[in-house]
């Protein structure tokens, strides 16, 4: 093991005094570097902002606690991933929701309803489900949303049956 008086002979992760350039890193870590990053097309949003959109709500709630902050995009990532599947999924997001300390079922029933009313408003036709996310903050406070999504109704693609 590593201690003041070896350190300078060991090499390795823990011993070694010169840093190693880590690069990029990655802002998934189950998806490969070597998979493209597609930018949005003129006048299409990106499913980062348009989940902070729908979720602006939840986080206003939060104020400025960065943990606070972090829950609530939990709480409307779960609502969005169940309200676009529906059935079964929106059914367990229900009943996470309501296993939270504190929540009463009027509470959950009338989030639901209002999140899934702002959905169809905002966002009728958005079928991303959120696969993976990350939240960071910046130096001045301001909330950074990274997404891995896939789209359940893709463009051009028709369903078969």
């Amino acid at each position: 093991m590593s201690n003041p008086r070896n350190r300078r002979r060991t090499n390795g992760a823990f011993g070694n005094t010169k840093p190693k350039s880590l690069g990029a890193a990655p802002a998934f870590r189950h998806i490969p570097a070597n998979v493209p990053v597609v930018p949005p097309k003129d006048g299409e949003a990106r499913v980062s902002d348009i989940l902070l959109e729908f979720a602006k709500p939840i986080l206003e709630q939060a104020g400025n606690n960065h943990t606070a902050a972090r829950g609530a995009m939990n709480v409307a990532v779960l609502l969005w991933n169940g309200l676009v599947e529906g059935g079964k999924a929106l059914e367990g997001a229900r009943e996470k929701l309501l296993a939270l300390p504190g929540a009463t079922a009027e509470q959950v029933d009338e989030l639901v309803t209002s999140m899934g009313e702002r959905k169809k408003e905002l966002f009728p036709d958005a079928r991303h489900l959120v696969m993976d996310f990350s939240v960071d903050f910046d130096k001045r406070g301001g909330l950074q949303l990274r997404v891995a999504s896939m789209n359940l109704a893709p463009k051009g693609v028709e369903k078969v049956g």
